[in-house]
């Protein structure tokens, strides 16, 4: 029987892309970095799918294990240097490869303490936000599922974990790193004031609309 709901509560740059692919290949109904939770406050993509990797699960992951009781959670982690690295490119090269806007920054500032890469900040936070998951589950470690990818993944392990019948299953490497021209990460940084601004009056706009 299929768990509830499942999460995947690892921390960016932790494999939870390729972990997102592995699930659907299980035949779990699947959505990937459902920023809309944290942006507008709204869980009701949940109610659609069946499975959840990415940004921004790792915040508000408690929110989710009250509103979907039984569900199981997946923490995908890493070697903390190996990770450290992963974060300083996403942090200067990934967020002009994915255009980020400013969402995103606010989220990294509130969950991480910090939307650009500071090493000190940064090894903190994955020190302390394991032992909190750690702590969370404790009386409960049958919710909680740990996949190192530095270890490989035991696709066995993750279907006796999930109660589905073993499955031969890819588990490829996504999101690779590549790195932005000089030329690309300067416009980004020019233009990101003028999206802030878009940013702060689109809801006012949005209000305005209603009124005429």
């Amino acid at each position: 029987m299929k768990a509830h709901k499942i999460f995947g509560i690892g921390l960016s740059r932790t494999g939870t892309t390729s972990l997102q692919f592995a699930l659907k290949q299980l035949g779990f109904k699947t959505f990937h970095y459902p920023m809309v939770i944290y942006s507008d406050n709204d869980y009701r993509i949940c109610d659609q799918f069946e499975a959840f990797c990415d940004s921004p699960i790792p915040l508000v992951y408690p929110e989710l294990d009250r509103r979907y009781p039984g569900s199981k959670f997946i923490l995908t982690t890493r070697n903390k240097t190996a990770w450290l690295d992963s974060m300083e490119w996403m942090l200067v090269h990934g967020k002009v490869k994915w255009g980020w806007g400013p969402v995103v920054h606010r989220y990294h500032q509130a969950f991480y303490g910090t939307k650009k890469f500071n090493q000190t900040i940064l090894a903190q936070k994955y020190d302390e936000f394991h032992q909190e998951v750690a702590d969370y589950f404790q009386a409960r470690p049958q919710d909680l599922l740990y996949l190192n990818i530095d270890q490989g993944i035991d696709v066995a392990q993750l279907c006796e974990f999930l109660d589905v019948p073993p499955k031969n299953i890819e588990f490829p490497r996504r999101n690779k790193r590549k790195m932005m021209p000089m030329k690309r990460r300067i416009l980004y940084e020019l233009y990101s004031p003028l999206r802030q601004v878009a940013d702060y009056l689109k809801p006012i706009i949005k209000r305005n609309q209603f009124k005429l």
